[in-house]
Parts: structure tokens; sequence; C-alpha cells
């Protein structure tokens, strides 16, 4: 086919092809089969976790897994469940203002089409995961970030926030716990933020999947889920039963009564449109809900671990900035060592071969020096890799 002739790709994003020269290190590594300790891992299925693999494997295998019988909102069988976990935790919802999807990615990405035009604008944290970026993009939407305030224990700054609204926002995206400071959204900010939705007619998007990782009791009890204002809670099981795997989602529908059946007929549509979630794993979620405390507890107990190996190494290391986080599980690191943060970690990975994330990726000001560990690392290796860091500096 001649070159000239060929089907252009899209514009959506910018792309530059190959790999950054942190990842074209690491690429190098893998290749030649030189160890390398992981400081970045968020995989809960690669960190030596036991999981209860008979019994999980066994729930999928229900008969009712091979028949075709599509609902749009997912199996009645599945939402039961998912009210049964609410209720564990003190939240009396519907099942009929829940509506599966694959991944909590697929999620956002039916709220985008749900609420924006092209060209219409969401609001996203920074710090923060750069996931809500890349869907924006993807969805044909702009995006624009408003600050969390560090000084503050990484609160919204409101006169940020305020300052970023225009007559195209749309959608303000929230994450509590967020990823990667790991602080939790208060009743203060939530009030603000509901007074924000109804004079602004923005709905709010809350991630809360990290919500079963809290590292402290929770003093803001906050009722997500009861409102008179529009706001999607959307989670699932990669984080809950750390099953990424698995690949099953929810959004939660909230708000003012006549808006949100009109908003629930919507969403169907584009939810009937893709019919996304896999039968067997709907099946099986009722099972697997049965082994949560289990795997949750595991998971808990290596970050209380790996917490505590932080505190140690932060005590040993006072020219390094660090906050406990509250929820989650990454934690910041931040010194004007790590300035360049992309140039310390392509540093740190090759000299000492341990990879952390750099602060640059999740939106945190160049200034500030920071970088991004994991919580859920192997103890030793994480310990290893802390020490190696501080050899280093």
């Amino acid at each position: 086919m001649d070159p000239e002739n060929t089907p252009r790709f899209s514009d959506r994003f910018e792309f530059i092809s190959g790999e950054n020269d942190l990842y074209s290190l690491l690429e190098s590594f893998k290749r030649s089969g030189e160890d390398w300790i992981d400081l970045t891992i968020s995989n809960p299925t690669k960190v030596g976790l036991v999981y209860p693999r008979e019994a999980i494997l066994h729930s999928l295998e229900k008969q009712e897994s091979m028949e075709y019988d599509p609902n749009p909102k997912g199996t009645q069988n599945a939402r039961k469940s998912i009210i049964g976990y609410y209720k564990e935790k003190g939240h009396t919802i519907s099942e009929e203002d829940l509506f599966l999807t694959s991944s909590s990615s697929e999620a956002y990405s039916y709220l985008i089409k749900l609420l924006c035009n092209p060209g219409e604008e969401v609001l996203i944290p920074s710090p923060g995961y750069p996931l809500f970026e890349f869907l924006s993009l993807l969805d044909g939407v702009e995006f624009n970030s408003y600050k969390l305030d560090q000084n503050a224990e990484w609160k919204i700054d409101f006169e940020d926030l305020n300052s970023k609204i225009t007559n195209k926002t749309k959608i303000l995206f929230l994450v509590s716990p967020n990823n990667p400071t790991g602080n939790l959204l208060t009743s203060e900010e939530f009030e603000k933020l509901k007074i924000i939705s109804k004079t602004k007619g923005i709905a709010l998007v809350l991630d809360e999947v990290f919500s079963d990782y809290l590292h402290e009791k929770d003093p803001n009890q906050i009722d997500f889920f009861q409102t008179d204002f529009p706001i999607f809670v959307v989670n699932g099981i990669s984080k809950i039963l750390a099953l990424p795997q698995m690949k099953l989602s929810w959004i939660h529908v909230g708000g003012p009564t006549n808006w949100k059946k009109e908003c629930k007929e919507r969403l169907e549509i584009i939810a009937d449109t893709y019919l996304s979630v896999g039968t067997p794993i709907q099946y099986a979620l009722p099972e697997l809900f049965q082994w949560r405390n289990m795997i949750q507890s595991q998971v808990l107990r290596r970050i209380s671990r790996n917490l505590q190996v932080l505190e140690s190494f932060h005590s040993s290391n006072p020219g390094i900035v660090y906050t406990s986080p509250k929820g989650g599980w990454y934690a910041v690191l931040q010194s004007p060592s790590f300035l360049n943060d992309e140039d310390f970690s392509y540093r740190l990975l090759e000299k000492e071969k341990v990879l952390v994330h750099p602060g640059s990726m999740f939106g945190f000001e160049e200034d500030l020096g920071s970088i991004v560990i994991s919580l859920i690392s192997e103890t030793e290796l994480f310990q290893a890799g802390l020490e190696k860091i501080s050899t280093f500096l």
C-alpha cells in the first residue's frame, strides 16, 4: 500500500513512539534476566498474597454462566451482593441505582459519555493518578487539574478549584482515599463540593476504590449515597478483593429523584451498547465477597508492616519529607535529592536496581522533588529497596 494512502490515525492524544529512558532501562533488565527491586508494584496478585485459589475457581463454574441473558445494569444476583457489601459498611443503597462495568476505567468512560459533549471539560485532582487524563482524551473531552494543598494535608484548594470552573465544566472527579497521597475527603470539603454541584450544575464522580484500606479510623462519616445533588460513586473488586484480573466494577447513581430517573435511563442505553461484564464473574461475585476479610486482612497487614518500615527509614533520613497516608497503598517521599525526579528515578534504577515512580507522573510540582512507592511490596524487598535509596542518597 502506498504510504500516502494509508489511513490517518486520530488526533485524540499526542503519540510519541517508543518508551521513555526509565522504562527502556527496565525493559533491558527484563531481557537480560537481571534482578531489580520493584517499589512501584500495584498488582496484588504478584506480591505473595495467599488466595483461596480452589474456591475462587470453583465459584466461576456456575451452570448459569453457560447462558446468555444480558441485563444492562448487571445481574440482579451480583447487584444484591454489592448491596450486602455496603450494608456491612453501614450504607443502604438500592440495586436499581447500580450499574456494573468491567472496570473503573470503563465506569468513568460511561459517565463522560453520559454527561459531556465533545469539547466540554472535566476537572481532575492534582496530584492524582493520570488515568483520568487519558480517558478524557480518548472520549473527546478536555480536562483541567485542580490543586490539592500539601500544606493542608492535601485537602482541596477551593480557591484554585473555583478558578478552574467554566461554563464547559461538567464533571468534577474526586478520589478518596487519594492515589497516591492517601488523603481522605473531609465533611467540610464535601459540604463545599455540594454547594458547587448545586450552584454550577456540575456532577461529582467519586472514586472510592481504596476505601477498604484505611490506616486509621476515618472521623468523617460521609454518606455519599443518599444525596439531593448528582454524585456517582465508583468501586470494584480490583481493590476490594485484590482481584484485578476478574474485571468487575460498578457505578452507584445518586441525586434528585427526577434527575436520577432520567440519568439511569440514559446510562442504561450506554451500558446496553457495550454489555461488557462477563457472566461468570457476575454469578461468582456473592461467593467471592465471602473471602473479602481473608484477602483484605493480608493486604492491610502488609501495608501496616511496610508503614512501620517506612517510619523507621524516615527517622534515619530526616532530610526526606514524608507524611503517613491515611488510606490506600501508596506513599509519597519528597526531598531536594529527588529534584528532576525522572532523572533521579533513572539513576536509582541504573545504579541500585530499584524502581520507583517519579512524582511528575502523578502531577506533583517539579520543585517538590517527589517519588511514589507502593506499600504492598513484599516487606523484605520493600525494606531492601529503601535501604538502597538511603545508600544512594
